[in-house]
C-alpha cells in the first residue's frame, strides 16, 4: 500500500511539473512569437511605407496621408521618416488633390531638411521646396494683378457711368438754353407786340 501511494505521489508530482513547464513554455512562446521577433519597428514602418505607397498611386491621399504619419511615428526620427516626409509633401502640392495646401507641402519639406540633414531625399526637398516658394510667389503676384485688373475695372465702369452722368447734364443744359432762348424770343416778341400798339394809340 505505502508503494503504490509512494508511486502515485510521483505521478501526481511530474504531472504537476510538465503542467507548469507547458505553461511556462507557452507564455514563453506567446512573448517570442516568430512574427514579432521578425518585425523589427524598421521593417514595420517599411511596411506602413509601402502600403502609403500603394494608396498613394491610387490617388488615396487621406489614407496615404494617414499610413506616412504612421511611418513617422514607428520610425522615431530615423529612416524612412524622411521619405514619408517627402511623400507627405509631394500629397499637399499634388495638383489632383483637391485639399492641396502648398504651405503644408512646405512645412513637410523643411522638417525633412530640419530633422534629416544627411538624408538623401534632402536636396530633393531643397530643390522642391524653392519650386514650391516660387509657385506660392508667382500665385500671390496672379491674385495681385486679378485684383488689380478689377480695380481698373471699377474705375473704368466708374468713369464710363461718369461721363454718361456729364452727357446727361450736358444734354440738360442744352434743353434749358433752348428753352430759355424760347422764353427770350417770346418776351422779345410781347414786347414788339407792345410797342406796336403803344405806336398804334398815339396814333
Amino acid at each position: 500500500m505505502g508503494g503504490r501511494g509512494k508511486g502515485t505521489r510521483k505521478r501526481l508530482f511530474f504531472c504537476v511539473v510538465f503542467l507548469v513547464f507547458l505553461s511556462v513554455s507557452g507564455c514563453a512562446f506567446q512573448r517570442s512569437s516568430p512574427q514579432e521577433l521578425s518585425t523589427s519597428p524598421q521593417e514595420g514602418a517599411n511596411e506602413h511605407l509601402a502600403r502609403a505607397g500603394g494608396l498613394l498611386a491610387q490617388h488615396s491621399y487621406e489614407t496615404a496621408l494617414q499610413e506616412y504619419q504612421t511611418v513617422l511615428t514607428v520610425s522615431d526620427g530615423k529612416p524612412p521618416g524622411d521619405e514619408a516626409l517627402l511623400f507627405i509633401g509631394q500629397i499637399y502640392s499634388d495638383p489632383q488633390n483637391q485639399k492641396r495646401d502648398f504651405s503644408k507641402s512646405i512645412a513637410s519639406l523643411q522638417r525633412l531638411v530640419r530633422e534629416y540633414p544627411r538624408s538623401p531625399w534632402a536636396d530633393t526637398a531643397r530643390v522642391w521646396m524653392e519650386n514650391l516658394k516660387e509657385q506660392e510667389r508667382l500665385k500671390r503676384v496672379m491674385v495681385d494683378s486679378i485684383q488689380e485688373n478689377e480695380r481698373l475695372r471699377r474705375v473704368w465702369n466708374e468713369g464710363l457711368q461718369e461721363n454718361e452722368r456729364l452727357k446727361r447734364v450736358s444734354n440738360e443744359t442744352l434743353q434749358e438754353n433752348a428753352r430759355l432762348k424760347r422764353i427770350v424770343e417770346e418776351s422779345k416778341t410781347v414786347d414788339v407786340e407792345i410797342d406796336e400798339k403803344k405806336r398804334n394809340q398815339t396814333k
